[in-house]
């Protein structure tokens, strides 16, 4: 698995955590905001990466063994 999309989610993660912590304002809601659109990029980032990933070895396990597919 991607290890630089995983850091990046779970910074956002704390992130997150942390301004839920706090009292609410316009400034945090925003920031919160902002944040749930950067989580949601990452983990899509990450998952393509996964799934980009897992398409190599299957080609690679193909190749090797054909006939086992």
């Amino acid at each position: 698995m991607p290890t630089q999309t995983e850091a990046r989610i779970e910074e956002l993660c704390n992130e997150i955590r942390e301004l839920c912590g706090t009292p609410h304002t316009q400034r945090s809601e925003n920031r919160l905001r902002r944040l749930a659109v950067e989580l949601r990029d990452a983990i899509e980032k990450h998952v393509k990466a996964a799934q980009s990933s897992l398409s190599v070895k299957k080609s690679a396990i193909l190749k090797r063994d054909p006939q086992d597919y």
